[in-house]
């Protein structure tokens, strides 16, 4: 009798046991579904932000209207996807790196979409459709906006601890998109948001022409008289319509802006 006691006894005991095991895998669950759901918004990848940074780079590249609202998407972009990656407590910025293997066995770094997309098309954007007067006028704006989108990096992320890959490729691949996004997002936002008003020079067409690139895309120049500060005969890219109805030995205006950050650039009416 007593040993049936001590049977059962040590079977309540093992129940109590399994049930307490039982409710601690369904706590961890619970907590790693909530993180997992968490992540999929948050960390790593985030596909949905990269999969809206290609639809709308895609958009402005190809059919660039309304200008002014695709542009300021894809110059938040990045921001907002350093800031939504490292929300849940500050990842590696190994966390913005794909690595992959090419072919030959060596590996591959895909930095984020929303990064690099974005600092591609707006570079593309930016020198197809506005002219600058000096590239060292672009110096100093170009590196404060650097230095803070290398804080945000910085304060969003942690350093790289451990990995078995290359440090040197990772910090080079982000440092140099983030350098190249800094860079093309201001001068962007320099002529995209200038307000002031123009100094309106003219100057004699005397050549036109059209380039192609491998893909066949056209862009359109106009070679002019020097005007301004411009002491030489210089091509100006214009849209497909403006260089139709623009023919040599006509006198066109050339709008001269003094630019949001102080980066003088100009345009043919």
């Amino acid at each position: 009798m007593i040993y049936h006691w001590r049977v059962y006894f040590f079977v309540i005991n093992l129940l109590r046991q399994n049930t307490t095991l039982t409710e601690a895998k369904r706590n961890k669950r619970k907590e790693k579904r909530s993180k997992v759901k968490l992540s999929k918004l948050t960390l790593h990848k985030l596909d949905w932000l990269e999969y809206i940074t290609i639809g709308l780079g895609i958009w402005f590249l190809l059919y660039p209207k309304p200008y002014d609202l695709l542009f300021t998407a894809l110059l938040c972009i990045p921001i907002i996807g350093l800031i939504l990656n490292g929300i849940t407590g500050r990842p590696s910025i190994v966390s913005l790196i794909e690595i992959s293997k090419n072919d030959d066995g060596s590996d591959k770094y895909d930095v984020a979409d929303f990064i690099d997309i974005a600092a591609l098309i707006i570079l593309i954007r930016v020198l197809l459709d506005y002219e600058f007067e000096s590239f060292f006028s672009m110096i100093i704006p170009g590196i404060i906006a650097f230095v803070i989108m290398m804080i945000i990096l910085f304060s969003t992320h942690k350093l790289i601890d451990n990995t078995t890959k290359s440090k040197s490729w990772i910090y080079v691949s982000i440092i140099f998109n983030i350098f190249l996004y800094s860079f093309a997002g201001t001068y962007g936002a320099n002529c995209v948001y200038d307000k002031s008003e123009p100094k309106v020079y003219e100057a004699e067409v005397v050549d036109k022409r059209i380039s192609r690139s491998r893909k066949g895309r056209k862009t359109y120049y106009i070679k002019v008289t020097p005007w301004g500060h411009h002491y030489d005969k210089e091509e100006i890219s214009v849209a497909s319509s403006q260089y139709d109805e623009i023919q040599i030995g006509q006198t066109v205006k050339i709008d001269l802006k003094e630019g949001l950050f102080n980066i003088p650039w100009y345009y043919i009416e």
